[in-house]
This record gives C-alpha cells, structure tokens and sequence, in this order.
C-alpha cells in the first residue's frame, strides 16, 4: 500500500504544480507567463526537454576538448 500512496501523493503534486502553472499563464504578468510555460512544456515533454539537455552538455563536452586540443599547441 506505501508504494501506491507515494504515487498517488506524486500525482497529486503534479496536478497542483500543473494547475498553479495554467494560473499563472492565465493571470500573471508577461515573465511569469512565459516560466509558466516553459515549465509546462518540460512536465509535457521530459523526453524531448532531456534529450535536449544531454545535447548541450555534449555541445559543452565538445567544446572542452576543443579548448584543451587548443591549449595543447
């Protein structure tokens, strides 16, 4: 039954966070629309947001070892 809570519990938490983010979108200002769905968009979209997180770290890895090739010259 503890498993079954938690993931009730969690469901619920996003529910909440998801309904305070169509709030925001509805009623707060141009900045805090635009975080709102930002944040909508990563709670819609975990895959495309993490494969486009694992891209830039690997942009990021590749431009180390560009600039330690560089440094070694």
């Amino acid at each position: 039954m503890g498993v079954f809570s938690f993931e009730q519990n969690r469901q619920y938490a996003v529910r909440t966070e998801v309904l305070a983010l169509i709030t925001l979108v509805e009623y707060g200002n141009l900045e805090q629309k635009h975080n709102a769905l930002k944040q909508l968009t990563v709670i819609a979209y975990p895959l495309v947001t993490a494969e486009k997180i694992s891209e830039e770290e690997r942009i990021k890895d590749m431009q180390t070892e560009l600039q330690h090739f560089k440094d070694s010259f």
